[in-house]
C-alpha cells in the first residue's frame, strides 16, 4: 500500500470507529453530571495520553453541542485504547508526511486530526490530578 493510500486508510478507519462509538467518558459506576443535550452531538478531540486511575487514558478537548469546549478532558472508559492507538497512528503519519508532496497528485499532505462523535449527553466528572481539577 502506498503512502497516500495508507494515509487515507488510517483516516477512514478512525472516522469509522468514531461513527460506531456509543461511548462514555466515565464508567457508569461513578457519580457524574451529564453534559450536552439528549439529541445533540458532542465531540472528543484527543491530543495526548495521561496516566489516570492506574491506566493510560486519552486526554483532549470535549466539545459540547452548544459550542462549549471543555479542555483537559480525560476519556476514561470504553474505547480508550482504540482512541490512543488511532491518535498515535495519526501522529506518526503526520510526522512522516505533513509538509511533503504526494508524488501522484503533487499536492502537499495536510495534518490529520481525529475526532470522536458522541450522540446524546455524556457523563462528566471533575477530578483532581496532581492538584489540578480537570474533567
Amino acid at each position: 500500500m502506498g503512502p497516500a493510500a495508507r494515509y487515507a486508510a488510517i483516516a477512514a478507519a478512525a472516522l469509522a470507529a468514531a461513527a460506531a462509538l456509543a461511548l462514555l467518558l466515565l464508567p457508569a459506576q461513578r457519580q457524574a453530571q451529564h453534559a450536552g443535550t439528549p439529541n445533540g452531538y458532542q465531540g472528543f478531540i484527543p491530543n495526548g495520553v495521561i496516566s489516570y486511575d492506574g491506566r493510560q487514558d486519552p486526554a483532549g478537548t470535549l466539545m459540547l453541542d452548544n459550542g462549549t469546549a471543555i479542555r483537559d478532558a480525560i476519556w476514561d472508559g470504553r474505547y480508550a485504547n482504540t482512541i490512543i492507538q488511532n491518535h498515535k497512528q495519526m501522529a506518526q503519519l503526520n510526522s512522516q508526511f505533513v509538509g511533503r508532496t504526494d508524488p501522484v497528485n503533487h499536492q502537499q499532505y495536510v495534518p490529520l486530526q481525529d475526532l470522536y462523535v458522541i450522540k446524546g449527553q455524556v457523563p462528566v466528572q471533575q477530578v483532581a490530578i496532581n492538584g489540578q481539577n480537570i474533567m
